[in-house]
C-alpha cells in the first residue's frame, strides 16, 4: 500500500500579532496517480509543530467481479516538527496509520512490491507507523508544493483467496511489512497574508528586540519623564490646548521635556524651506546626523509607541509641531516622511511595507493635529540599500567589503540579497543580522520644512 500526504486543516493556538496560516488543505498527486482520491487536514499547534490528519479511498473496481483489485481505505495521523516554522521549508513527520484493503492481480502499485498479489487476492487490515522527511516550497501566499519521503513499518492480518473474482478462501494469516511513504503534495495554506508568506519564503527574517534600548546611540534624543499629572493636564501641557483633540486626552503620555534636549531635537527636526531637495532612494538620510528616525518592528507597519522609545520621541515631535503652529512668525510648508524596509525578503513586498510605514506616520500625526493632506510629502524609500551601504561603511567586520561590492555592482535587489546571504556560507549575513541590527533596522524619517511669514 502506498502511503501519502493528503489534506490539512489548522487552528492557530499561539498568540501572535501577525496573521498566520492556520490551516493547509493538501492533495497528494502521487496517490491520485494510483487512482486513490485523497485529502489531508493539518493543524498548526505552535510555531514549529503541526498535526496532520489524512485519508485516502480507492473504490475501484466498482464491480466486485472485476479483476484486478486495488480497493482500500486508509487514514492516518502525523505530528510534524518544522525546522523553521510551520508551512515553511523542512520538517520531520511521525506517522501512524490504519488501512482496510482488498487487493489482487496486477494492481498498481502494490503488485510491484508484493508479487504474490498477482496470483492471489488478499483482504484484511493493517496498522503501521514510521517517519518521513519533507520540504515545503512556498509559491504564493495561498499555494505551495510539498515533497515528502520516508518509510512505514507495520503488521497486517488478512484472508487469502483464489485469484478469481471473489475466489475461494485458502487460508488466513498475518505478517510484518515495510512500505514507502512518498508524496508530491499540492498545498493551499489558509488564514495567512503577504506578511506570513514573506516569512514562509525566508526563515531567516531579521528579528528585533521589542524592548527599549537602555543605551541609546550618541545622537539619540532622550526625554526623561517627570512626576505624572492628571490626564487632562498631561494632554494640555504637552500640546497647545486649541489643537488638542479630546479623543486623545485619555491616553497621551506626559513628560516634562528638558529644554536643551527639546532645542536639540527642534534644530534637527525643523529645516528652512531653502534646504529642501526632492527625495530619491539613492539618498542615505542617515548620513545627515540631523535627521530624525522612528523605528518599526520587523514586518510590521503599525507604529508601536512602546518600541525603542518611539513614545518619547513622537510626543516630543508632536510638542514641537504644536509650538510651530502657535508661532505666528513661521509657517509649515510641508512635512516629508520617508518609510523604509530592510532588504530581507522579496523586493515587491518590502516596497509595500515601506510605503505603508510612511503612511502610518502621516496618519498618526494627523490624528493629533488636523493637518491637511497637501502638507505631507509621503515617500516610499523601499528597501533601504542606500542606508545599509552608508551604515556598513562606518563599521568593520569580515566580509564587509564584499557586501559593499555586491551592493555597488549587482543591479537586481533580490539577487543582491541572495548573494549577500551566500557569502562565507552565510556567516557574514548571520553576523549582520545578529550584531548590526541598528543598521538593518526598519525606519521612518520625519523632516518638517518651514518658511518665514512676512
Amino acid at each position: 500500500m502506498l502511503l501519502v500526504s493528503c489534506l490539512a486543516y489548522g487552528a492557530e493556538v499561539e498568540e501572535s500579532s501577525d496573521k498566520v496560516e492556520v490551516v493547509a488543505l493538501k492533495n497528494n498527486l502521487l496517490y491520485d496517480a494510483a487512482a486513490t482520491p485523497n485529502l489531508q487536514l493539518e493543524i498548526r499547534l505552535s510555531p514549529k509543530w503541526s498535526m496532520e490528519l489524512g485519508a485516502g479511498f480507492n473504490p475501484f473496481p466498482l464491480k466486485d467481479t472485476s479483476f484486478p483489485k486495488w480497493r482500500h481505505v486508509s487514514a492516518w495521523i502525523a505530528p510534524r516538527y518544522w525546522f523553521c516554522h510551520v508551512f515553511n521549508r523542512g520538517f520531520f513527520s511521525f506517522n501512524a496509520a490504519y488501512a482496510h484493503y482488498n487487493v489482487a492481480g496486477n494492481a498498481y502499485p502494490i503488485s510491484w512490491m508484493y508479487k504474490e498479489t498477482k496470483d492471489n487476492r488478499y483482504q484484511g487490515d493493517a496498522v503501521m507507523a514510521g517517519i518521513s522527511f519533507g520540504w515545503h516550497f512556498a509559491i504564493s501566499p495561498h499555494f505551495g508544493i510539498e515533497l515528502e519521503g520516508g518509510a512505514d513499518a507495520g503488521y497486517s492480518w488478512y484472508d487469502q483467496f483464489e485469484c478469481k473474482h471473489c475466489g475461494l478462501k485458502r487460508n488466513s494469516g498475518g505478517s510484518w511489512f515495510v512500505l514507502p511513504k512518498v508524496g508530491v503534495n499540492v498545498s493551499i495554506p489558509l488564514g495567512g497574508d503577504e506578511l506570513s508568506f514573506a516569512k514562509r519564503c525566508d526563515c531567516e527574517q531579521l528579528e528585533e528586540p521589542a524592548e527599549v534600548i537602555e543605551q541609546p546611540a550618541e545622537d539619540t534624543v532622550v526625554v526623561e519623564p517627570e512626576e505624572p499629572m492628571e490626564p487632562f493636564l498631561k494632554a494640555t501641557r504637552l500640546y497647545p490646548p486649541r489643537m488638542m483633540p479630546e479623543r486623545r486626552i485619555a491616553f497621551v503620555p506626559y513628560f516634562e521635556p528638558k529644554v536643551d534636549q527639546m532645542q536639540k531635537l527642534r534644530s534637527r527636526l525643523l529645516r528652512s524651506e531653502d534646504e529642501y531637495e526632492p527625495y530619491d532612494s539613492s539618498m542615505a538620510l542617515s548620513a545627515d546626523p540631523r535627521n530624525v528616525f522612528i523605528y518599526f518592528e520587523v514586518n510590521v507597519t503599525k507604529m508601536d509607541r512602546s518600541f525603542i522609545q518611539n513614545d518619547m520621541l513622537m510626543d516630543s515631535i508632536m510638542h514641537i509641531l504644536g509650538s510651530v503652529q502657535e508661532d505666528s512668525t513661521i509657517r509649515i510648508s510641508h512635512i516629508r516622511i520617508v518609510g523604509y524596509a530592510s532588504f530581507d525578503g522579496r523586493k515587491a513586498y518590502n516596497e509595500r511595507l515601506a510605503g505603508s510605514r510612511a503612511q502610518t506616520i502621516k496618519e498618526y500625526m494627523q490624528s493629533v493635529y488636523p493637518l491637511p493632506d497637501d502638507v505631507f510629502e509621503v515617500c516610499n524609500g523601499g528597501e533601504s540599500w542606500a542606508e545599509l551601504r552608508y551604515g556598513l561603511s562606518q563599521v568593520e567586520f569580515e566580509g564587509r567589503d564584499e557586501v559593499l561590492q555586491i551592493i555597488d555592482t549587482e543591479p537586481d535587489a533580490d539577487q543582491r540579497e541572495i548573494l549577500i546571504k551566500k557569502l562565507h556560507g552565510g556567516a557574514t549575513y548571520r553576523y549582520m543580522r545578529d550584531e548590526l541590527k541598528h543598521i538593518l533596522r526598519n525606519l521612518g524619517c520625519i523632516t518638517i520644512y518651514c518658511e518665514n511669514v512676512e
